[in-house]
């Protein structure tokens, strides 16, 4: 009798289980189609955006825009840091209702992923997580959505950016598809590329040609302009040939130069970076030219020649 008590309680217990294993899969399960179904209607808001562009091409790594009146606005190498806002970003914000531009282009690097770098640490720095990261590039990049509501947006993948993704695909291979594996599925209102191509004019991309001269070699060996990040410099070059002029732009850095995110990676060395961002402006289906704003180390912001007061 006591042995028939317990193979009946221990039958219990072992429902009792089932039913509670049963009921937490069908949690998890309806956690991740409504996951899923929240990924799905971001991709779904891409690609409505996307009928602004004119298409995608090179297997998707281009967006192409067409060339309309008024300007576009770069800015590149923000690498965003938790509860730091740099002078350049105060003027982009403050800029962008007055010049309304029809594409903003965030043109890589706005995140960082320094705790998830392939170099080692130094001494024993502290960086932020990859969650706060995340969260100061949402805080950031919403400010900025909301300084220029109606303007398409394009984010050129960085190789800093790369981080996020190179990461996990290395470390958890198994996980390929599953939502918010790519940094793309947390900025949905951002159309992710290699590069932006506005018309037949110009080229936006993170990188090409490296080093002092980017901007001629860049021009050179693209055959038409281009505005380029990745080495924080902040300059034009202007290529004048048989078949007219066009441009080698380096887009700077939205941080400023001395900013935390720099201060040891670059062990406090004097570096030829220039912090600000880039206005290209559009006539008659034609590029006018670069406009440059700068922020310079001294806490002014230089835009058309005068000094732009910013927020403290």
């Amino acid at each position: 009798m006591a042995q028939q008590k317990r193979t009946a309680s221990e039958a219990q217990l072992k429902a009792q289980n089932d039913q509670a294993v049963a009921e937490a899969a069908a949690k998890r399960k309806s956690e991740r189609e409504a996951a899923r179904a929240t990924l799905n209607a971001a991709a779904a808001e891409r690609l409505k955006k996307m009928d602004e562009a004119d298409a995608r091409t090179r297997y998707g790594a281009r967006i192409h825009v067409p060339v309309k009146e008024g300007c576009v606005v770069v800015f590149s190498d923000a690498h965003f840091w938790p509860g730091y806002v740099s002078n350049a970003n105060k003027a982009l914000l403050q800029l962008l209702p007055k010049l309304r531009p029809y594409l903003l282009i965030n043109n890589g690097d706005s995140f960082d992923g320094a705790s998830i770098s392939r170099y080692p640490r130094i001494g024993w720095d502290t960086k932020p997580t990859v969650k706060q990261e995340l969260d100061a590039n949402t805080e950031r990049l919403t400010e900025i959505e909301k300084a220029a509501p109606n303007a398409m947006r394009t984010w050129n993948l960085g190789n800093h950016d790369a981080r996020f993704e190179n990461f996990l695909a290395a470390r958890a291979p198994e996980f390929q598809g599953v939502g918010g594996f790519h940094l793309k599925d947390h900025f949905p209102s951002w159309l992710p590329a290699w590069s932006t191509w506005i018309g037949d004019e110009i080229i936006v991309k993170h990188r090409m040609k490296g080093g002092k001269y980017s901007a001629s070699n860049n021009v050179l060996a693209a055959g038409r302009s281009i505005v380029t990040g990745h080495d924080h410099m902040l300059w034009g070059k202007a290529l004048t040939n048989y078949s007219g002029t066009t441009w080698g732009i380096d887009a700077g850095t939205l941080a400023d130069v001395w900013g935390p995110m720099f201060k040891d990676y670059t062990e406090d060395h004097v570096v030829d970076w220039q912090s600000g961002f880039v206005i290209l402006h559009f006539s008659n289906g034609k590029f006018n030219g670069p406009e440059f704003v700068h922020a310079v180390p001294d806490g002014r912001v230089v835009y058309r020649g005068s000094n732009l007061k910013v927020a403290a």
